[in-house]
């Protein structure tokens, strides 16, 4: 590499095997520097500036013809330039700084200190505003977009019935699965996923039309169908139709919820309805105390 090149990297303060981009960027630097309009109040500086500004210029064209013509910038031989100094983010050698005498404020536009944290203050503001988007999308999906647990379950059967639930008497219990029932001690998921979305709920209550399920502690202890809105419902197993109606020693708390309904109060192993008590031993009636103005529904 010739000595002029070596001239050239000097006076741009930059090392021999530098980038085109790091080329660019000492120029753009230095001109700014030196450029003769920060000079207006010195006639002599002034000139200085002039003069370096052109020194600047042609080392930079020398440089950028050598790039265009070969692709890259040359580089040296057995050469090294003096030590390069580091002078508030611009490159400039010793001996090519401007005067001592030449009083300046580097433009902020060419710090990168004051460019970088509006950039990584915007990236993260992106960030924010992507997650708040996607989470803004799942909710409204999740608000308008119709689902039932009922329909999920039915697409994935083959239903050879083109009408299941058309109300014909010859239809047998066998035109609809076990499971599409349920019945006394059901649980609440289990209604829903049988039965579908209620018309309203009012406490424990669900409303399907002008039919109503009753729960107490989330199971299913009785019902009131009306023939305009049938329920899918089965009488609880081991019970007899003819004795649903009753409880005895023995009997079950799902039993004694059908006979009875939903306790005044429930102590776990005593039941109060008014002034008459079911007493329980590991769930099963062990003996009654009535009142006579609570009567409870107990088989002779």
């Amino acid at each position: 590499m010739t000595e002029d090149y070596l001239k050239n990297y000097r006076i741009l303060g930059i090392q021999p095997g530098a980038s085109w981009k790091q080329l660019r960027q000492a120029y753009k630097k230095l001109v700014n520097v030196w450029h003769p309009d920060r000079f207006q109040q010195n006639v002599r500086q002034k000139k200085q500036a002039e003069e370096k500004t052109k020194e600047i210029t042609q080392s930079y064209k020398e440089l950028a013809d050598y790039y265009k013509k070969f692709g890259a910038l040359p580089l040296p031989l057995e050469e090294q330039l003096p030590p390069v100094i580091e002078d508030r983010g611009r490159h400039v050698t010793p001996a090519e700084g401007p005067p001592a005498d030449i009083q300046f404020h580097e433009p902020a536009s060419v710090a990168p200190s004051a460019r970088t944290p509006k950039f990584q203050l915007s990236k993260r503001r992106a960030r924010v505003l992507a997650a708040l988007a996607l989470l803004g999308s799942i909710y409204f999906i999740w608000q308008i977009v119709p689902w039932s647990p009922q329909e999920y379950h039915h697409s994935t059967e083959v239903n050879d019935d083109p009408e299941p639930n058309s109300g014909h008497e010859e239809s047998s219990s066998e035109e609809i699965p076990a499971e599409k029932y349920f019945r006394i001690g059901s649980s609440l998921g289990e209604v829903y996923a049988i039965q579908g979305v209620p018309t309203k709920t009012e406490n424990d209550v669900w409303y399907y039309g002008n039919s109503k399920v009753y729960f107490a502690k989330g199971k299913v202890f009785h019902w009131d169908e009306n023939t305009d809105n049938p329920l899918q419902v089965d009488i609880f197993p081991g019970l007899e139709k003819a004795n649903t109606g009753f409880f005895g020693r023995g009997s079950t708390k799902d039993e004694v919820l059908v006979a009875q309904g939903k306790p005044d109060r429930d102590a776990g192993s005593v039941w109060d309805y008014g002034l008459s008590r079911v007493y329980f031993e590991k769930d099963r009636v062990t003996r009654w105390h009535e009142a006579q103005y609570n009567p409870l529904r107990v088989r002779n």
